[in-house]
């Protein structure tokens, strides 16, 4: 038998997680518990983002887009293949620039090991907000939340503090469902434009600023939070 390349874990094997449904035309989450939660990505989308809008206006309307749903797309063919990988199952895409980007990303992924689970829905009661997580596993050894994002161009720091909103907002979802506590987020972005794969990390310390990030950008819209009753 071969071996595989990538162990799971049985560890969440027994957690009850959510399932995304669409109610009055929006994406959300719906607990074991039948409570109705938006989902992280739509809390972020919220946020005013004037450089989004500035380099809309420049490009024109029709060509933002259009570049935004290519990126769109590739994103998600990037992101299946790291799953299948991960997965250790036979990798399949007829894109070769998803290819060439994901195999950027194939040697970092070498860091990741001992997985607890790949596109998992986590939820938080506490919060009242859910979302589908990448990956939960151990990077370099330490158990992680970790992302997979795709990018024409590098990325500062400054730019995708949404990206650990989001990953610390996994890490207290998974904490709060199962018990234990990834010690950092990890966030791999590969760039299209060249040959790079940027790796930014978070320790756990961090986690109570970008929580609370999180509420302040809530407290701003608290539409966002209302519940909605799923038909029966």
């Amino acid at each position: 038998m071969k071996k595989q390349r990538f162990v799971h874990l049985t560890d969440c094997d027994d957690v009850e997680m959510g399932t995304r449904e669409v109610i009055d035309g929006k994406r959300v989450y719906v607990t074991p518990n039948g409570n109705v939660y938006p989902s992280i990505t739509s809390i972020l989308a919220l946020q005013e983002k004037p450089g989004l809008d500035e380099w809309k206006a420049k490009v024109g309307q029709e060509e933002a887009t259009k570049i935004m749903k290519e990126s769109a797309a590739l994103g998600t063919k990037v992101h299946d293949l790291c799953e299948r990988y991960l997965y250790n199952e036979k990798l399949q895409c007829n894109d070769k620039e998803a290819i060439s980007v994901f195999n950027r990303l194939r040697f970092i992924l070498g860091n990741v090991n001992n997985i607890y689970c790949l596109e998992a829905p986590l939820h938080s009661d506490i919060l009242r907000v859910a979302g589908t997580v990448d990956c939960v596993a151990e990077y370099n050894g330490v158990l992680s939340v970790i992302d997979f994002k795709t990018s024409r161009k590098t990325k500062k720091e400054d730019w995708i503090e949404d990206y650990f909103i989001q990953a610390f907002f996994y890490s207290a979802a998974f904490f709060e469902m199962t018990g234990a506590i990834p010690e950092q987020i990890v966030i791999l972005i590969a760039v299209r434009d060249s040959f790079e794969v940027q790796v930014f990390k978070k320790p756990l310390k961090e986690m109570e600023k970008y929580i609370d990030k999180l509420i302040q950008i809530m407290k701003k819209n608290p539409s966002v939070l209302q519940q909605h009753t799923r038909e029966t």
